[in-house]
């Protein structure tokens, strides 16, 4: 099974490279993020379900976001907190976390979140008579998505007989700690404790870049796949494309580069 996670820059059919990369990768299911439009093959090919994200200000984002797959999918969402108000976020302000179901063709059942935290906190305003504290990060003076996510997550994640892959652009570095600590770590380590591990990161021993800034650099890794311990297990091989190939363009692919996992 090969799994590919990818912030496409709002992509749409017209931008072919894009496109004939995912052809020529074919992989079994695509999360993608910042979706503009897909060209015809890709609903021949795959089980489509995508949603334009809500901003916090009613409105919804000119993109959407997707997970492509070779299997049927079931939209039914899953995903809750033990908070109402977290529940309210996730209903209300819905696509920046992208639930689904699937089952391979061997029967086993897997679970997949596609992850676009937006860039910027969640609003004061939305949080107001609110008791943030047990999901807010201990150094932050925000309340960010990935901190909802963690808590819809709750610790579903570790059941046995089922995978997840929670994955996408988590808009979280290791390095946005420097030189102020803002608990980017936190938000790993989180993860982790829920039992879902980085594939890039663990395959490497240290955080790979994935994203060039608006200024030329490639320094953070803002992009993760993340999955259990049974899929961990059978992981065989995790890589992202070369810069140049996406960057380095006349027309460049993405300011993301994609995640490639391929599972046994």
């Amino acid at each position: 099974m090969k799994v590919l996670t990818w912030n496409i820059r709002r992509a749409g059919a017209a931008r072919k490279g894009l496109w004939d990369v995912l052809w020529r990768e074919a992989p079994d299911i695509a999360l993608l993020q910042e979706l503009s439009g897909l060209p015809e093959w890709v609903p021949d090919r795959y089980h489509v379900h995508q949603v334009k994200p809500r901003y916090f200000s009613g409105r919804r984002a000119p993109f959407a976001n997707a997970v492509l797959c070779r299997w049927p999918l079931d939209t039914a969402p899953f995903l809750r907190s033990h908070l109402d108000w977290v529940n309210d976020i996730h209903r209300e302000r819905d696509g920046w976390l992208l639930e689904c179901r699937t089952r391979l063709d061997d029967g086993a059942r897997i679970r997949l979140v596609s992850v676009h935290s937006p860039a910027f906190p969640i609003p004061a305003e939305t949080l107001k008579n609110v008791d943030i504290a047990p999901i807010k990060l201990d150094r932050n003076p925000d309340l960010w998505f990935t901190e909802v996510l963690w808590s819809l997550l709750g610790s579903r994640t570790n059941v046995n007989g089922e995978n997840w892959i929670v994955a996408g652009d988590f808009n979280s570095s290791l390095l946005f700690d420097r030189p102020v600590d803002r608990c980017n770590w936190q938000i790993a380590k989180r993860m982790n404790e829920l039992g879902l591990t980085d594939c890039l990161s663990q395959s490497r021993g240290q955080p790979v870049a994935t994203f060039r800034h608006s200024g030329g650099t490639v320094r953070h890794q803002i992009d993760y796949c993340y999955v259990n311990r049974p899929l961990l297990d059978r992981l065989n091989r995790v890589r992202v494309l070369d810069r140049a190939d996406v960057f380095d363009r006349a027309d460049p692919l993405s300011d993301h580069l994609p995640i490639i996992c391929e599972f046994d």
